[in-house]
């Protein structure tokens, strides 16, 4: 026995077996190869990437500029606003990631995992590009840095334009080269920019207390600590700057970027030994370590330096060189971008600095967007992604993805134009956090037995509180740009969202769902009933949905936005799990592909009199059924007794369970195969000797039946009828409402009548009357009746009713005759049949009124006494050689009112 047959014996499972049977699972479920690869630990795999990443490009290059503008107070709320957004963001990410196996794919496979693929993939994209555009700009940070590096040493092989742009492009291939070699020639080079990084913190830090060496340093604003600097530089003093009047949210848009590396841990998740336990604790103490750095690299400077001056150390004797007012100073915090070199104690560290905040932000986006694009492509929310997603080699390195990656990031660096969407990485990230906030606050409020993080310290309303702040934050930021960001996310979540019946990860939205109509099922019971409520709640016993389209699609008609429809298959036979599935998933998938919303139960091994009896009691207040539908039994009259009778009993205890009862009887060539035994049956009444056949005008009358029969049947094969979506019909329907059905009949005709389908269609209402002084007076009260049920109709008629056609009472008696002889029934169906055949002169009027018509909804008359054969000869007798027919047995219940 293999070890995961052991675990499904019923010895209890080790712990190994379990974890290894949820792997396989896992992948058999995602299809996915799970690589072994180089797994990392919490320092080497989550603290130095998001490190790294946090670290990037304003750390030595922007942080002064930033001070200029908003000083030392303002600069400090910038940060301690990022860092509520970010910590929050972090507990809600450590929330999820610790609640089960996280792999690769960072966000995009948390938020797409927790609340569905749709938001998740739309993010996923998104992120992707912000990381693209973050690679390329950190790698222009990078060739700045060592242009300027370059300049002081009078070196200018890079000055021109092109060339700057080809060694940003070939610094990109290089580091696309570094990340598809592995995880740990990469962790390897992250260790060595690290350190170059903290050496450089502090050496500004050193060389700010030491204060300025020479005149130069002191003539460009360095002042060392220097409390009345500090004053100084508390206040913001917002200028314009790039054609830009700087302000507070546009500062805070500049900055934000540089926070947003705590994902780096969680993109590269697949490549983590511990993913769960490493998140949270290499995330947290990233941002502690950077936050802090932040601050510190605030207030030194600010204490420090002063926001501008000219440089001029000639300047310094009379104090010239900090009159700014009419001309352009090229030094201090708001114009020196060399000016974290000129305050350090040794200058080519802050350059080393420079580049090792830069590319290894480059370098971690240039990770994470490959990884990113090859989890998307494996679960095929996009299409178009599906070619990203082939991995090579044991560790199944995406090449494709990488190359990929590298070749946009190549094509937004020669651009060059970045500085002008800034804002758009801000944005897609704050629309990032905001989604994985609601989706720790959506999951944690609806908690599923699933939610089981190991991660507490968290709150729900917190990340609710979180994710509104990320938008109103990212509304003040760029209110253009925001909007473009919402209509992409809204254009992606559409697209993914034709997968989400396909996907299934067992989302919080699932959950919620379930736990609403949950609810609502126990709400159910509470609620009255109330006739201005009243909804159609179809069962339809179906069999397999697709072998009876036309019947489904009637129901779908009717219950459309208006009631729940439930097809039923009954198997007599016994099925195994997996055939009940076959036939289930089978009859689902058409359900789906014909748009069709309907439930679909299969149940097997019970006859169809019990299977009804547990139909009918299923559901509860309003979500209970009160129609069931059925198609016309076409071989009653050839099938064994006790099929007949199980086919009546639907009818029966739909009855006795006060439910009303629709049989669809569609004269099509499908349910017509008996055509010929239609033709002999008229021919042998011809020639049967007891009929009285007295007059030529009797004979006449059934020559004709026979031909408008035969008429009929010709029309039916040259016209197909359906009651599909797709069908659009523009002829007449006729509803003949002439018993107490509670209306069902006006409703359901007014429900086709509001269709695209039938809304073409002349609609005509018939009544009937015995008594010809009350022709105009019946009609009426009918007009009046329908006014007031607010039912509109394009035709409305009273008919006075005459004596049956002798031929088609024959055809009646003739019917039951064959019918109860097989049982020895006739003479006892004959004593009760008069009440039936006072009817039968309906058939003569629907013929003479609606034989031209493609549909006739029909009521039949209200019977208290249990439905047999007699029942079936009137349909018969009825409906036989008519257009479809809609023939309905109400529950007198009322469905329709006259109040508004």
């Amino acid at each position: 026995m293999s070890e995961h047959e052991e675990i499904k014996s019923n010895n209890r499972p080790w712990i190994d077996q379990i974890q290894s049977f949820n792997e396989l699972y896992r992948e058999e479920e995602n299809n996915v190869e799970v690589s072994p690869g180089i797994k990392l630990g919490w320092v080497k795999g989550v603290l130095i990437p998001c490190l790294l990443s946090i670290w990037g490009v304003m750390l030595f290059l922007r942080m002064q500029w930033i001070l200029g503008h908003a000083g030392i107070f303002h600069s400090i709320i910038i940060i301690l606003i990022a860092l509520v957004i970010i910590l929050i963001t972090t507990f809600s990410l450590s929330a999820i990631s610790t609640n089960g196996k996280v792999k690769g794919g960072g966000l995009y496979f948390i938020i797409s995992r927790s609340i569905g693929p749709e938001f998740g993939a739309s993010i996923g994209i998104l992120l992707a590009f912000a990381n693209t555009i973050s690679a390329a700009m950190n790698t222009i940070g990078f060739c700045i840095s060592l242009r300027s590096l370059l300049q002081e040493n009078d070196i200018s092989i890079i000055d021109s334009n092109f060339r700057f742009r080809a060694l940003g492009v070939f610094s990109i291939i290089i580091m696309s080269i570094l990340c598809c070699i592995g995880m740990d020639r990469e962790a390897e080079v992250q260790n060595a920019l690290l350190i170059a990084i903290i050496i450089g913190i502090f050496n500004v830090i050193i060389g700010s207390f030491n204060g300025p060496k020479s005149n130069i340093a002191k003539a460009s604003g360095f002042t060392g600590p220097n409390m009345e600097t500090f004053k100084q530089n508390w206040y913001s003093d917002y200028r314009i700057d790039n054609n830009v009047q700087q302000s507070f949210f546009t500062i805070f848009a500049v900055f934000f970027p540089s926070v947003t590396g705590i994902q780096a841990g969680a993109n590269i998740s697949g490549d983590l030994k511990d993913p769960s336990a490493s998140i949270p604790k290499g995330t947290l103490l990233s941002i502690l370590i950077t936050i802090t750095s932040y601050i510190v690299l605030i207030i030194v400077p600010g204490a420090v330096q002063l926001r501008e001056a000219s440089g001029f150390e000639n300047e310094l004797q009379d104090g010239f060189y900090l009159n700014c007012s009419f001309r352009n100073c090229t030094k201090g915090l708001y114009n020196d971008k060399n000016l974290m070199q000129s305050i350090s104690l040794w200058p080519i560290t802050i350059y080393f600095g420079c580049f090792g905040a830069t590319i290894s932000t480059a370098l971690t986006a240039l990770i994470s967007v490959p990884k990113l694009l090859q989890r998307m492509g494996q679960d095929d929310v996009y299409p178009l992604l599906k070619y990203l997603a082939k991995g090579y080699g044991k560790s199944k390195e995406p090449y494709r993805a990488h190359i990929f990656a590298m070749i946009l990031s190549s094509i937004l660096l020669i651009i060059g134009e970045l500085n002008d969407i800034a804002s758009l990485i801000s944005t897609i990230y704050l629309s990032a956090y905001a989604m994985l906030n609601l989706c720790t606050f959506h999951i944690a409020y609806f908690k599923p037995l699933g939610w089981r993080p190991t991660y507490k310290f968290y709150n729900k309303w917190l990340s609710l509180a979180a994710a509104i702040i990320c938008i109103i934050v990212m509304v003040f930021i760029d209110k253009k740009m925001s909007a473009i960001v919402g209509c992409a996310i809204c254009i992606l979540y559409r697209i993914a969202a034709r997968k989400k019946e396909v996907i299934n990860w067992g989302s919080s939205k699932q959950t919620r769902h379930i736990k609403t109509f949950i609810k609502n099922i126990y709400k159910s019971n509470t609620i009255r009933y109330h006739v201005k409520n009243y909804l159609p709640n179809l069962i339809v016993f179906s069999g397999n949905p697709e072998s009876r389209k036309k019947l489904v699609s009637l129901a779908h008609l009717i219950t459309k936005n208006n009631g729940i429809q439930m097809c039923v298959n009954i198997e007599k036979i016994s099925l195994t799990p997996r055939q009940k599935k076959i036939r289930l998933d089978k009859g689902i998938q058409w359900l789906k592909n014909s748009g069709i919303k309907s439930l679909y139960v299969v149940i097997d091994n019970i006859g169809l009199d019990l299977a009804t009896h547990m139909v009918y009691s299923c559901g509860h207040g309003q979500f209970k059924p009160n129609i069931v539908m059925v198609g016309y039994k076409s071989d009653w009259l050839n099938c064994p007794y006790q099929d007949l009778q199980t086919y009546l009993n639907i009818f029966n205890v739909a009855n006795m369970n006060g439910m009303s009862t629709i049989m669809v009887r569609v004269s099509s060539s499908e349910s017509f195969e008996d055509q010929n035994l239609l033709m002999q049956d008229f021919k042998h009444l011809n020639k049967k000797e007891e009929i009285p056949y007295k007059t030529q005008s009797n004979q006449n009358t059934s020559i004709r039946n026979q031909q408008k029969v035969a008429d009929c049947f010709v029309k039916i094969k040259n016209k197909e009828f359906s009651f599909d979506k797709k069908s659009k019909h523009d002829g007449t329907v006729d509803v003949w409402w002439l018993y107490n059905d509670g209306g069902l009949s006006l409703i359901i005709s007014y429900i086709l009548k509001h269709r695209s389908t039938w809304k073409n269609c002349k609609f005509r209402i018939f009544g009937v009357t015995n008594r010809v002084e009350c022709l105009s007076e019946e009609k009426n009260k009918l007009k009046q009746l329908l006014s007031l049920y607010r039912i509109d109709f394009d035709y409305l008629d009273i008919i006075l009713s005459n004596t049956t056609d002798l031929s088609t009472m024959t055809y009646f008696n003739s019917l039951l005759e064959r019918a109860s002889s097989k049982e020895n029934q006739f003479d006892e169906y004959n004593l009760h049949k008069e009440h039936i055949s006072e009817t039968l002169f309906l058939r003569d009027l629907i013929e003479l009124h609606s034989f031209n018509s493609d549909l006739i909804i029909l009521t039949t008359p209200k019977n208290n006494e249990e439905l047999n054969i007699l029942f079936m000869c009137w349909i018969e007798t009825i409906s036989r050689g008519l257009p479809p027919c809609i023939i309905i047995n109400g529950s007198t219940e009322p469905v329709i009112t006259v109040n508004a």
